[in-house]
């Protein structure tokens, strides 16, 4: 088994690689190593699907996981809980192959990686709910030992999880695991990029600053896989997740139901740039269920199309939702019962744009330097990895395209 280390470039697309610092190391990655920059992402376009598709190579309907969050809409912001755990992945993921083979996983900040039997080393994203105690609650969603070892050593970097500083504290972490226990398979999560264009905007200074600093980041993970004895051969994977859009409205769904008499027969959840429509508490069939929302609601609600059932089918989106909606341009959609939306820019949007399109890129002993492959769905990533890797990721719907990385 060859050891791999995966580093998430969190709201990184396509247009990024377009202005890349020549003498950046993203930038030698694509020159000596092997890439993909139109990786089609999964709909809705959330970081935790896609996530969890990239690590089993399987779309939202069969992951399970379609949404960063279960359908809570009776639940204020600041109590609803996410899809943290492994639990709640319905398939087998790359953590689980590698460990079938005899490796050891490192899990830092992975979405949907909490409580995963399958890593030795977890630093859990998780966050606390109102009334939560954060230290106790990492402590119980990740492995206790190791996060206190690493927190001893690299908590000075860290203002709880404000931005750049988790992501500068992430990368530390990642570096030094690397050093001490040479995983198997190490997969990091860097949020610095997404946080940035959320407050300011996608193409804002802030922005551009996040590509530059996670540009460093890779270098430091790639340096100490380069003076680690066990790890030489190792790859370096950078793979992104979705870009983002710049928005200037918020459209409250939730309000918007209330006000026409249609809140007992749907419920809503945002998605940023898309939101999914549920069945509600008084809801019977009685036809296309879209045809609640007529085309002569759309302008009020800041909506571009519609998605019918069938559509969500085709796109492999996650069962339950009777139907969903896209917003239009600048447009974010809010379900918070009583707050708006205050970002630069979101995602969550569907297929057909820019910001659809994503990175990956490998770099390492053995890559066909400077190849470029034209396009790839984010469900070839998974069984991609593990076919450099040496393994099979079981039950993937995706492609093994790694004898088109490797020389």
């Amino acid at each position: 088994m060859r050891k791999a280390v995966l580093v998430s470039l969190d709201a990184f697309f396509v247009k990024d690689t377009e202005n890349l610092d020549p003498e950046g190391f993203l930038a030698r990655m694509l020159r000596e190593g092997a890439f993909c920059r139109r990786v089609e992402t999964v709909f809705p376009a959330l970081t935790y699907p896609i996530h969890v598709t990239m690590v089993t190579g399987c779309d939202p309907d069969r992951t399970g996981v379609g949404q960063n969050q279960p359908l809570q809409p009776d639940v204020p912001k600041d109590r609803r809980v996410w899809y943290w755990e492994r639990k709640h992945i319905r398939v087998p993921t790359l953590f689980d192959a590698v460990k079938a083979a005899g490796g050891q996983n490192c899990s830092i900040l992975w979405p949907v990686g909490c409580r995963n039997r399958a890593v030795k080393r977890c630093f859990p994203e998780v966050h606390p709910l109102r009334g939560e105690n954060a230290v106790l609650k990492v402590l119980r969603y990740g492995s206790p030992l190791y996060i206190l070892r690493e927190e001893k050593a690299f908590g000075h970097l860290r203002k709880g999880i404000q931005e750049p500083f988790l992501s500068d504290y992430a990368s530390a972490v990642a570096a030094d695991t690397i050093r001490r226990h040479c995983p198997d398979f190490t997969a990091v999560h860097l949020i610095d990029l997404d946080d940035a264009r959320h407050r300011h905007g996608t193409f804002s200074p802030e922005a551009g600053e996040a590509i530059g600093r996670n540009d460093r980041r890779l270098a430091d993970l790639y340096r100490a896989v380069a003076e680690t004895p066990g790890m030489r051969d190792a790859l370096l994977i950078a793979v992104s997740d979705h870009g983002q859009e710049d928005i200037r409205k918020t459209v409250n769904l939730t309000r918007l139901l209330r006000q026409r008499g249609l809140d007992r027969l749907l419920a809503v959840q945002s998605n940023g740039m898309s939101a999914c429509f549920f069945p509600g508490p008084e809801y019977q069939e009685t036809g296309a269920p879209e045809t609640l929302l007529p085309e002569s609601l759309w302008q009020e609600a800041g909506i571009s199309r519609l998605y019918s059932r069938k559509d969500l089918d085709d796109l492999h989106a996650v069962a339950g939702p009777l139907f969903a909606a896209e917003a239009a341009e600048g447009v974010v959609f809010s379900d918070a019962l009583d707050e708006e939306k205050r970002e630069a820019a979101t995602h969550g949007f569907g297929p057909g744009r820019d910001a659809d399109l994503c990175l990956f890129a490998v770099f390492g002993k053995g890559v066909k330097a400077g190849t470029e492959i034209p396009s790839m769905s984010m469900r070839d990533v998974g069984p991609t990895i593990a076919g450099l890797m040496g393994l099979k990721l079981a039950e993937a719907d995706g492609t093994d395209l790694s004898s088109l990385f490797l020389a």
